[in-house]
């Protein structure tokens, strides 16, 4: 039993402000207004509530008289999805993609109600140990800030950490986990970001081998090794990246060969950048094995396997030095050891799926230490600014300095509203597909994490500068999110290829018709007419998004709503002209990437401040002033971005061309080759 707030619209076009007691999760409830029984309510969509306060002439927020109302449960097939709280996860909902339904042309307004997805009841119970492990962090801020030095996450801090039961979140009750919503995930590893490191630590045990022990394993292997991750009494780390291939799982040269008995593999190789490797006692290891194709002929793929840390021939490096996340105690691992044929993870032959099915989709839970990380900083900058005094007056008067902080807070709000809203749509569903959206979150977050870091050096100034200050912490962080877990030009070409491939699956036989020498007029008319609507702005086809937000955010949802058109015509327009090999053409993936990453941080945003400003939430005002001219200037992004994307399609001056051709000169001359301004020819 909870209250929530409506408003319902009679007959004669009045606005009525009621709360309502509802008595399911998730389920609205019909309402008849004694004086009214033909009133029906429903969940206001922001736009209508928007549009019946246009017709009022002043603000109708507790001003209404409160009507007294008779209610009975609605059918759950009249209950919305998206925008109410809900006790479990809604299996029943059929929710696309949300971004590969943009690049094919859709737009799924449900999104713009910022879904809700933790219950009144959950949210009580998260909030208390969000409460608890905040002051816990708080108390023991001295160990925690001295992991960096130490190298190395102290034990005694892992003791007191096993009371707020941070292991297992995500895995199954009938094995020992938590079995949280991924949303309660994010807030918890939301709190932990004080420190990047712990937050790593517990990240990296969660969601890679855990993980794909949940998703892939055996029933056995789920039995033996799930309760003790869930307990904390087995911590594990996952070995992908080598020497020769990096972070690609193609190029990998660990080979396991089935022995001549078939009952064990010998694996044999070296994995490099092995996170939590000195404190793992369970290694997920990708090699390459020999295996039969769907037509028995022989193959070799990649295989994951489950290896023990006192398995003979397993030996773990010295750890790395590194100048962030340093406590995660990096290191190789070599391996030349025998394990038994049951320590396949999975089948022979699918290590790739179960690779891809643990890398993109948890880089969302990195954005969530890196939000509290920022925030951190900036709250640090503000107080410096309310203490330092620069010609008579402190830092906070100048009008300059609130300018810089109410852009980073812009940026961090930014990240935020991506997080949530894209853990709201993990939430969605049995099957949800969410990997497209982590891949983007986490490359804003290293944006936003570059944007903020450099600003509030600024403003710190010399002070920065110094050695042993810390904010040379916060410098080193924002660097290596820059290439931990892949690098961002990796990730871009992941964002592109992938939606790409969702524009292929929809319309490959339309795209393959128009690379044809004869192009059919059903198929070229309708494409140029398209293109051309949107170059001059004639009559240019829109979702109409601003209807659907709150009118105070319409000109500026108008905005998104363009550049959301924007992102399908482009991605159209390349396979158009290049044909369905458009992988190869890196650049065009980071145009994509880039045009994708601008959309996504403007609809989050966009959707939880007319959200927020909807319910009343505290400080709504604040978001609205955030938002507006985040979304302004990440529109002014895209608009670059399309203005030399279509001079890039009439090999009309873009500048890439010149810059990729003098890139090639320079690599094959193997240095910086101009000469001095000040040389003179002799001859």
């Amino acid at each position: 039993m909870y209250l929530r707030s409506f408003f319902l619209r009679n007959s004669r076009n009045y606005i009525f402000y009621i709360q309502i007691e509802m008595n399911k999760i998730g389920q609205l409830s019909k309402f008849c207004l004694r004086k009214s029984p033909h009133v029906r309510a429903s969940l206001c969509l922001p736009s209508e509530t928007g549009s019946w306060l246009c017709k009022l002439p002043s603000p109708v927020l507790g001003s209404q008289p409160v009507r007294t109302i008779y209610v009975e449960d609605l059918p759950q097939s009249e209950t919305p999805v998206i925008g109410s709280p809900t006790e479990n996860r809604l299996k029943d909902i059929n929710f696309p993609p949300f971004i590969k339904s943009l690049y094919c042309g859709e737009f799924n307004k449900s999104v713009l109600a910022y879904a809700e997805v933790v219950s009144f009841d959950r949210y009580y119970v998260l909030q208390k140990q969000v409460d608890q492990l905040k002051k816990f962090m708080e108390e023991n801020k001295e160990i925690i800030d001295s992991i960096e030095e130490r190298g190395v996450v102290p034990e005694q801090l892992i003791k007191k950490l096993e009371q707020f039961e941070l292991t297992g979140l995500l895995v199954p009750r009938k094995y020992g986990g938590a079995e949280l919503l991924k949303t309660e995930v994010m807030r918890l590893y939301q709190e932990l970001g004080q420190s990047l490191t712990l937050a790593e630590l517990y990240r990296i045990n969660e969601m890679m081998c855990t993980r794909a022990i949940v998703l892939h394993g055996t029933e056995e292997q789920k039995q033996k090794y799930l309760e003790p991750i869930s307990m904390g009494q087995i911590w594990t780390a996952t070995c992908i990246a080598e020497k020769n291939a990096g972070s690609d799982p193609l190029s990998i040269e660990t080979t396991g060969t089935l022995k001549e008995d078939g009952m064990a593999y010998h694996l044999k190789g070296t994995k490099t950048w092995v996170a939590n490797a000195i404190r793992a006692d369970l290694f997920l290891v990708f090699g390459q094995v020999n295996c039969h194709d769907y037509l028995g002929n022989d193959t070799i793929n990649l295989t994951a396997f489950l290896v023990d840390r006192n398995t003979p021939g397993v030996e773990i490096s010295k750890p790395y030095n590194l100048t962030a996340l340093n406590g995660l105690q990096v290191c190789d691992v070599t391996l030349d050891c025998e394990v038994p044929v049951s320590a396949v993870l999975g089948e022979p032959g699918i290590g790739h799926d179960v690779y891809q099915s643990i890398n993109h989709d948890i880089k969302l839970y990195m954005g969530a230490a890196i939000h509290t990380r920022l925030k951190t900083l900036l709250d640090k900058t503000i107080k410096h600014c309310h203490s330092r005094w620069q010609y008579g007056k402190k830092l906070a008067e100048y009008e300059l300095i609130n300018l810089q902080i109410a852009k980073c807070s812009s940026y961090v709000f930014a990240l935020e509203s991506m997080l949530y809203l894209t853990s709201g749509l993990a939430d969605v569903g049995l099957k949800p597909d969410t990997e497209l959206e982590s891949a983007v979150v986490k490359e804003f977050a290293a944006v936003a994490s570059d944007y903020v870091t450099k600003a509030c050096m600024k403003i710190l100034g010399a002070q920065t500068v110094l050695a042993d200050a810390e904010w040379q912490r916060y410098v080193a962080e924002s660097q290596v999110l820059n290439a931990w877990q892949g690098t961002s030009n990796v990730s871009k070409c992941f964002i592109g290829i992938t939606g790409i491939l969702s524009i292929i699956e929809l319309k490959g036989e339309d795209i393959r018709e128009y690379q044809k020498p004869k192009v059919s007029l059903r198929l070229a008319v309708p494409h140029q007419l398209n293109v051309n609507r949107e170059v001059y702005k004639i009559f240019p086809k829109r979702y109409k998004i601003d209807e659907n937000v709150h009118p105070r955010l319409g000109n500026i949802a108008s905005q998104v709503d363009e550049a959301s058109r924007r992102l399908h015509l482009m991605a159209e327009m390349m396979l158009k002209t290049h044909g369905l090999n458009i992988q190869i053409h890196e650049r065009n993936l980071e145009i994509l990437a880039d045009f994708t990453m601008e959309v996504y941080a403007m609809i989050c945003t966009l959707s939880r401040c007319s959200r927020a400003y909807c319910v009343g939430h505290q400080h709504s005002e604040l978001e609205i002033n955030l938002a507006i001219p985040f979304i302004a200037e990440s529109k002014e992004r895209t608009d670059r971005i399309f203005k030399d994307f279509m001079h890039m399609s009439n090999y009309e001056g873009f500048p890439d061309f010149f810059y990729m051709e003098a890139g090639e000169y320079i690599m094959k001359r193997g240095n910086y080759c101009p000469v001095n301004p000040l040389t003179k020819n002799t001859y």
